[in-house]
């Protein structure tokens, strides 16, 4: 039935440029110490102008529920979802297979540049199912409404992904893949899984988590290692649009984290951890980290001798902390070995 519908539809033309970078890079520096103070700066505005997340459930969730879609991608085309219609979409889960779900970032959408780049990576491999979370209609301009969205979100994916293990999904074969705010509605999600079911999502691959609002908070409220049996992340912004501190079983710093080459933006290099996990899908081999305490030791070559992970869909759990690597400025941005020197 799937195949029939999605024979009708076709993706839309890319964007030559994504709205959010345009809009991101216009923000001021000055306001980055505000809202990256964490919780209670946050809060307190998000208070003033009735924005925090018990203000919000006053108001009408179940309308807010009926803007929010979710994408059945296929080669053929893409079929959109309600998530209040979660036990159809369970119906059309293939149980042999692996179920990813995409969850795009602040501004963007599942028509945007991040779901479009990885899903047409995934689309080669036919061991994957894939869905992609639509939230253009709540993570808007409004960054502060945004991140108590991301809430409300998280634990609505939750509910969805609690019926699609009902119908048979082995939790352990469900990955979500989020940038920025999506990550932390990945781990907003597999939280309220874990409430549901008693069970846990098996891999969480976070792009450049967002960090303003989301910083020195507790793990309750962000993305954490906690939230499913194996949580990888990608720091491509630290401490500026992306979370500095290390929140998952595996942290991946390509050059360092901060900063990335070829970019003159913070939303270059906030964006650059999608580009970079899209290339690893079937190149992964492009991407060995070296495990070190920091990117100053490894970058002087103290720790040449520890051992290697793979960035990539496929990376496997292991031994947990901080992995960096060098990577190019442009695409192919994979230095193979050469990058883990």
């Amino acid at each position: 039935m799937l195949s029939a519908i999605a024979d009708s539809l076709h993706y839309q033309e890319s964007v030559k440029f994504s709205i959010s970078s345009f809009f991101e890079s216009a923000v001021p520096v000055a306001i980055h110490p505000l809202i990256a103070a964490g919780s209670d700066r946050c809060e307190t505005i998000k208070r003033f102008f009735g924005l925090t997340y018990d203000q919000m459930q006053s108001k009408n969730v179940q309308k807010f529920h009926e803007n929010l879609n979710i994408d059945f991608v296929t080669n053929k085309g893409i079929v959109k979802f309600n998530v209040t219609t979660a036990d159809f979409v369970a119906k059309l889960i293939d149980r042999s297979k692996t179920t990813v779900i995409l969850i795009h970032g602040f501004m963007e959408s599942s028509d945007g540049l991040m779901v479009k780049a990885i899903a047409t990576k995934l689309l080669t491999r036919q061991d994957i199912d894939i869905l992609a979370l639509d939230g253009r209609n709540a993570i808007t301009f409004e960054y502060f409404r945004s991140t108590t969205y991301v809430r409300i979100i998280g634990e609505k994916l939750g509910e969805l992904l609690s019926i699609i293990t009902k119908g048979g999904q082995d939790a352990n074969r469900i990955v979500l893949i989020g940038h920025s705010l999506g990550a932390h509605i990945a781990g907003v999600a597999s939280k309220t899984f874990q409430d549901l079911t008693g069970r846990s999502i098996g891999h969480i691959i976070a792009l450049d988590p967002a960090g303003p609002c989301f910083s020195n908070i507790s793990p309750d409220n962000r993305l954490d290692r906690s939230d499913a049996a194996y949580v990888d992340v990608i720091h491509t912004n630290a401490g500026i649009l992306g979370l500095k501190e290390p929140v998952g079983h595996k942290d991946f710093y390509p050059n360092g984290g901060l900063s990335q080459p070829g970019c003159f933006f913070s939303t270059c290099d906030h964006s650059r951890a999608w580009e970079i996990f899209a290339e690893s899908i079937n190149s992964p081999e492009r991407f060995p980290a070296r495990k070190c305490s920091n990117w100053t030791m490894f970058h002087n070559g103290n720790c040449v001798k520890n051992e290697v992970a793979f960035i990539g869909i496929d990376s496997k759990s292991g031994s947990v902390g901080s992995y960096f690597l060098h990577t190019a400025s442009s695409t192919p941005f994979g230095l193979g070995a050469a990058g883990s020197r």
